[in-house]
């Protein structure tokens, strides 16, 4: 069950457009996020017929990879499992995501560092923490004129404007606004809490 609630469904993936050098520029960072998010989620990396498909095939393929990942696997005082993970990979591909939601939602394009890039696990956050995530309040201002969001709210159609808006099940959610400035909130895999900000 989605930990997400009064969502808007998305019926078709997100596309924003990128120079080639950003596009592919990125791809290592991303297989490395997807690879460890998988592995988190099975406690292990070696895989098995619980894990997705081409992510066990991708760290079969790439055993560098795979151990890369156990070296990050580590045991608490308390007996869990916990990971360390490669801290500027993960933000790397979560600002990739956020300016490509900027900018296909809003039209907005902020190639500038953010002022904020948070990457919190869920269950590392508080509760207050975990309710200021993902409530959202409206800052009852329109979104960028002509953008897509604009069109959409004025619509009736899905939007992530002030809105969770769900790409894939369990697996994938974002929300974008401008008030106090641009900003992005991303869910991946029910696990990862993203938010990044610029003035």
């Amino acid at each position: 069950m989605s930990l997400i609630r009064s969502i808007s469904q998305s019926p078709n993936l997100r596309i924003s457009e990128s120079c080639t050098t950003c596009n592919l520029g990125f791809s290592a960072s991303e297989e490395y996020l997807a690879c460890l998010l998988e592995c988190i989620k099975h406690g292990t990396t070696t895989p098995n017929e619980t894990f997705r498909p081409k992510i066990a095939a991708t760290l079969k393929a790439r055993p560098a990879l795979s151990a890369r990942i156990e070296a990050a696997k580590y045991t608490s005082n308390s007996g869990a499992t916990l990971w360390r993970p490669e801290d500027d990979r993960v933000r790397e591909v979560v600002l990739k995501l956020a300016r490509g939601h900027l900018s296909y939602e809003l039209g907005i394009q902020r190639t500038d560092a953010p002022l904020t890039l948070q990457v919190t696990p869920l269950l590392l956050m508080s509760d207050e923490e975990r309710q200021s995530f993902f409530d959202i309040e409206s800052a009852a201002i329109y979104p960028e004129i002509g953008s897509r969001s604009f069109i959409n709210c004025l619509s009736g159609k899905p939007t992530a404007y002030e809105n969770w808006l769900v790409v894939q099940e369990l697996t994938y959610a974002y929300a974008v606004g401008q008030g106090d400035g641009n900003w992005v909130k991303i869910l991946i895999r029910e696990y990862l809490a993203c938010h990044v900000t610029w003035d």
